[in-house]
């Protein structure tokens, strides 16, 4: 029975992606000779492999195979290679793209998107979060409540290789968790699920194979990695994104704390996270029937509005309540997904209004004082950021939830600053020839793609309204164009 289940499971998950194909690039690949043999020089052993898996980020194909010994995603091997090095590669890049340009009918090129992406990697990354029940933190610096219950688009890139779905379940009339992550990981679909431990379930699923041994580093065939590191999961994309997982039980309850990085110098993203265009505009909603943009124009709180007896004030009461049902309701649906555009094997799409929406729209109001102060006095001691003591109070004073730190923990991997060529064709003094250091072995390692690259149809954007643009004065963006803005 267990067998036929997970079956069952597998021809679902895989039925979601049967029709789905590589939207086709507007150029070819181009190569060049001179780059491949900096980066074999760079190192023989993942050099060639970095070349190649540029080479199909850009073309949006199948990843090649890793080598054993790598278990760093393509963007972080950018990242740990010196900047001499990177920009000599940039000017050999710049060179093919004015040949590419003088023997091209398009306006699109292969090295414009190949020179993008390298030089992203030098980007810093902005930070995002969906924290709690839950609390959400755009790119941009934006912050508000989300408690609505039901399968929503968090954050995805224009192409949709980053892709991510949250599943937010009730605990009660007014408070809803993250219960469930929906990723897909450049083509490979991964899945965080709340799990029985003593019935036997698994948290992780990928491309519907549950991993027994969650507690490992796991290499995706498509270029992700997934890592562990003192009980939290930190999932990695070839193309650059990074979001630190990690799992709080309570009082019955369990829910997921996300965090996201994304390149700052990007702005090609959509979804509850916004766009990442260093503009806190990003609570946009859309007429259903005009398809015009709704600006919801927020008020700055005080201090004393959020935690002092002003919050009880008639007006801040109004504003407050004014602003949540904006965000629940308008803002909400652009981002709701259907039966057909959420991506859990376990929908909670078709659900009625009266589960979907919150009874009431909780905020420190009704709280006691001595609740908010103990709230506060917590929260600091847990050396909860500034911008996320109203989340770490209200989490506390309404759920019981003890307050944690969620300050930005993004390590980019260490830089070498050595340019020196090592000799591509080196022998040994004792004439053993091309010696190489043990290979570093992942356990499990994962290679359970579907042998083609797969990225969520245009469709798998919120249907129930025209895409999110929240840049000021633009018309809301048509269906972007397969480059992604790399």
């Amino acid at each position: 029975m267990k067998y036929f289940t997970l079956l069952l499971v597998q021809l679902l998950a895989f039925s979601l992606w049967a029709n789905i194909q590589s939207e086709p690039v507007p150029y070819e690949r181009q190569d060049s000779d001179h780059i491949k043999e900096i980066m074999k020089a760079w190192d023989s052993n993942k050099g060639e492999y970095l070349y190649e898996s540029i080479a199909a980020i850009v073309m949006k194909q199948q990843q090649p195979e890793r080598p054993q010994g790598v278990n760093q995603t393509s963007f972080e091997l950018l990242q740990m290679m010196d900047e001499q090095r990177i920009g000599r590669l940039d000017r050999i890049a710049a060179v093919e793209l004015e040949n590419e340009r003088n023997t091209s009918r398009g306006d699109q090129f292969y090295w414009e998107e190949w020179r993008a992406y390298v030089q992203s990697t030098k980007c810093d990354m902005s930070n995002g979060k969906s924290h709690g029940d839950p609390h959400m933190l755009t790119y941009d610096g934006e912050s508000y409540d989300f408690q609505n219950a039901g399968d929503y688009l968090l954050t995805a890139s224009e192409d949709n290789s980053f892709y991510v779905q949250t599943q937010q379940y009730r605990i009660s009339s007014s408070i809803a968790l993250n219960g469930g992550v929906m990723m897909n990981i450049n083509g490979d679909l991964v899945e965080f699920r709340s799990a029985d431990k003593k019935e036997g379930e698994r948290m992780i699923h990928i491309n519907g194979e549950e991993i027994q041994n969650e507690q490992s580093d796991l290499v995706l065939a498509q270029g992700g990695v997934i890592n562990y590191k003192k009980g939290r999961h930190i999932v990695k994309w070839p193309t650059g994104e990074q979001m630190i997982i990690s799992q709080r039980k309570f009082k019955q309850n369990t829910l997921f704390d996300l965090q996201v990085n994304v390149p700052s110098c990007r702005d090609d993203y959509y979804g509850l996270l916004g766009n990442n265009d260093r503009q806190k505009n990003d609570l946009v909603a859309y007429d259903l029937e005009t398809g015009e943009a709704i600006d919801y124009q927020r008020t700055a709180n005080s201090n004393d509005d959020l935690f002092g007896a002003n919050r009880r004030a008639p007006e801040v009461l109004s504003r407050l309540e004014s602003e949540l049902f904006f965000i629940t309701r308008r803002f909400g649906a652009v981002h709701q997904l259907d039966s057909t555009t959420s991506l859990f094997p376990n929908r909670m799409t078709d659900i009625p209004d009266s589960v979907r929406y919150p009874t009431e729209l909780l905020t420190l109001a009704q709280l006691e004082d001595d609740q908010v102060e103990e709230g506060l006095r917590k929260a600091r001691e847990a050396g909860v950021a500034e911008e996320d003591l109203y989340g770490a109070v209200y989490d506390y004073g309404h759920l019981g939830l003890e307050p944690i730190a969620y300050n930005d923990e993004y390590k980019a991997p260490k830089r070498s600053t050595k340019y020196k060529e090592p000799a591509i064709e080196k022998k040994e003094v004792n004439g053993n020839n091309n010696k190489t250091q043990p290979q570093i072995r992942i356990r499990p390692s994962i290679f359970i793609g579907t042998g083609v690259r797969v990225t969520p149809p245009r469709q798998h954007r919120p249907s129930t309204s025209p895409r999110p643009s929240t840049r000021s004065g633009s018309a809301p963006r048509t269906a972007p164009s397969p480059r992604g803005g790399r």
